[in-house]
């Protein structure tokens, strides 16, 4: 781009017909070919970039892929890890109660036999 704009206004002056064929011969000789390379430059560093734009975008395509099947994984494990906590805690939870239970039902069977030994002390002090 920079080098068309170096050879607008020779290319101006030799459409207009005012020439200085020394200087601007030269400045064609020397700005042609330097454009000629400046432009196969770009040329090469646009397809550069959009090649590694494309390559980018594909590795991120599948790093998103990869991530997006770790995180599934991951989520799957957890829910699976959660139920069996879950479970297990119901497990616990029956197990308590049940104990609890058994505990009343002691503490009844106890209540009633110190109430009976209450029963015979008082039998037997008033018989003393």
């Amino acid at each position: 781009l920079l080098t068309l704009f170096s050879l607008l206004p020779i290319l101006l002056a030799q459409a207009t017909g005012s020439t200085d064929s020394g200087s601007n011969d030269l400045m064609l000789k020397i700005l042609i070919p330097t454009g000629g390379v400046s432009g196969t430059l770009s040329l090469i560093w646009y397809y550069l970039i959009k090649h590694l734009v494309r390559q980018n975008q594909k590795q991120f395509e599948f790093a998103l892929k990869q991530n997006q099947e770790q995180f599934d994984k991951a989520l799957s494990q957890i829910e699976k890890q959660h139920q069996e906590n879950l479970s297990e805690s119901r497990r616990n939870n029956d197990k308590l109660f049940e104990v609890i239970r058994r505990d009343a039902e002691y503490k009844e069977i106890l209540a009633g036999v110190l109430k009976g030994i209450e029963t015979a002390i008082n039998r037997i002090q008033e018989k003393i």
